[in-house]
């Protein structure tokens, strides 16, 4: 029975078609263990995938604490599918008597077998809106980490995905749980009613029905035409910088000649914007001149990424933020703004400011101030409006929305995935990005220094533009991106997710914590009343 916990984890590597099984899976996972409960067999489950996706950690070049991260977010992670496997369980009917208690492999079908039709189907939307409060809950609880979510998976599926421009990437995890846990529904008639062979059809019409009208819609959303007021060049430079480099700081007149000779490079396709990645300008006492000196000769405004200093006042103190800057024709900084959503441990350790010593916990030795306000930068020349996410803020719908809600003519997002080598971290990433895209309606382009240096359009096609040789994600280049700029009435919402923002994602989680609350209240009315109520059978489910 154990090897069914490591092959479900297993499965999800080999595409998003496995997804739609993997919560009917997990439930089932959860219950076959007559010697652990729900919630520890959820944990293990969930332990084993996120040290399986999140293996990228382990290239980090700081050894332990690589494997401290590494362990400590996988056990964190795996608490939510614990969480949720729990919930489905004890929104399934007790038997009466532990004499009637099936053995553990065949009992959650044979609770299943006890319900009649219409309440198997709202325990399978009960599931999903669970297994959707679960992720709203991950990603926004201690700062967040919206990673690896289940609708990611189907970044592909062009019109299922294009949901998320009204209830966000957690509107495709409720549909894939839904059609999930029906198909188990289904399963389990199959297996409790051999003499009727289309009784399972019936379990998977709501749901197959809701996931056809949702992918028929999506897919009119990605015919459908917007006005366009242009287009712009931009010219995308990935250095492919390694971290140990960048933190050693041995090799900065080199960093510097190679990147302006790729940007020279990528001048021969006259672009009307030139931009860097994050980590991209290495840290030399000179660099702010000669990059000045630079962008003035080649008369191309530069989109860079550099730490900036506010230095102290009576009433404040020193802060180093990680910053964006803008610096127009004749090579003068004009606009900034500043990362909001810092790397716990990476950017900075709880509580340093109180106790300094505990900035010796972060790698880069110091502690960043997260920025107050979402990221703009304007330039008169081209005139574009660019919302700006540094390193991993694409992956938080919430910073994105925001950004959006200011009409910038497109998202732009200079990342450094250098620190994770040459790994799926990349691709996890891009990928997490992608919905940024259709959530807002606005074009996402992304510049990194080793990774998917890309744009995507409003509808998650992912565009990879004109690039220099050799292409390849991990390697040094430069990509030529023609960004068509989407006419917007003045001050109209691009999408209804960036008027409602997380409301469906919400709605579920205040639902699961109703049917919770009512599902606990029946329980200890039926024990009150019942007699024959085995309490043992009922604390052993859990």
């Amino acid at each position: 029975m154990t090897g069914c916990l490591w092959a479900v984890p297993f499965l999800t590597s080999l595409g998003g078609g496995v997804a739609w099984f993997i919560p009917g899976l997990l439930v089932l996972v959860a219950g076959i263990s007559p010697r652990l409960s729900p919630f520890q067999m959820g944990f293990l489950t969930g332990l084993y995938f996120n040290l399986s996706a999140l293996y990228w950690l382990l290239f980090m070049p700081v050894r332990m604490a690589a494997i401290a991260a590494w362990l400590a977010l996988s056990a964190y992670c795996a608490i939510y599918p614990a969480l949720w496997a729990i919930f489905c369980w004890r929104m399934l009917p007790s038997p009466a008597s532990r004499r009637l208690a099936p053995p553990p492999f065949t009992q959650l079908f044979y609770r299943l077998s006890s319900m009649s039709w219409l309440q198997r189907q709202i325990w399978a939307v009960v599931g999903a809106t669970a297994w959707t409060s679960v992720e709203m809950l991950q990603s926004h609880l201690f700062t967040g980490f919206p990673w690896n979510l289940l609708g990611i998976s189907q970044v592909e599926l062009l019109p299922l995905i294009q949901l998320a421009s009204v209830t966000g990437v957690y509107g495709i995890s409720f549909i894939i749980a839904w059609v999930s846990l029906s198909l188990l529904l289904a399963i389990s008639q199959i297996a409790s009613t051999p003499g009727k062979p289309l009784s399972w059809s019936r379990e998977l019409f709501p749901a197959g029905t809701f996931l056809i009208v949702i992918a028929s819609l999506g897919f009119s959303r990605i015919q459908a035409s917007f006005e366009t007021k242009g287009t712009v060049r931009i010219a995308l430079v990935q250095p492919s910088v390694p971290q140990k480099v960048i933190w050693e700081g041995t090799d900065n007149e080199s960093r510097i000649t190679e990147l302006f000779r790729l940007s020279t490079a990528s001048l021969e396709h006259r672009p009307d914007l030139l931009v860097w990645p994050e980590s991209g300008l290495p840290s030399i006492e000179n660099a702010a001149q000669r990059v000045s000196q630079y962008v003035l000769q080649h008369k191309v405004p530069l989109v860079f990424n550099d730490l900036e200093l506010e230095r102290a006042s009576n009433d404040r103190p020193q802060k180093i933020f990680n910053a964006a800057f803008l610096m127009n024709l004749e090579g003068q900084l004009i606009d900034h703004s500043r990362k909001r959503q810092l790397v716990l441990f990476g950017e900075y350790t709880p509580l340093a400011s109180r106790f300094p010593i505990l900035d010796s916990l972060s790698p880069i030795g110091m502690s960043l101030s997260p920025g107050t306000e979402p990221g703009i930068l304007s330039l008169d020349n081209p005139m574009i409006k660019m919302g700006t996410l540094i390193c991993f803020e694409d992956a938080f719908p919430s910073l994105a929305r925001d950004t959006a809600k200011l009409q910038p003519d497109f998202l732009i997002n200079l990342t450094n995935d250098a620190w994770f080598g040459e790994s799926q971290a990349q691709w996890q990433h891009a990928h997490a990005a992608t919905f940024r895209a259709i959530e807002t309606g606005l074009p996402l382009i992304r510049c990194a220094n080793n990774g998917i240096t890309c744009w995507i359009d409003p509808f998650g096609r992912l565009q990879v533009g004109k690039a220099s040789e050799p292409n390849d994600v991990y390697k040094p280049g430069y990509k030529i991106m023609d960004i068509p700029l989407r006419k917007v009435p003045e001050n109209s919402e691009l999408t209804q997710y960036a008027r409602d923002g997380d409301l469906f994602g919400w709605m579920c989680v205040c639902v699961s914590l109703a049917m919770l609350f009512l599902r606990e209240l029946f329980r200890m009315r039926g024990s009150t009343h019942d007699s024959n109520f085995d309490t043992d059978l009922l604390r052993d489910s859990i």
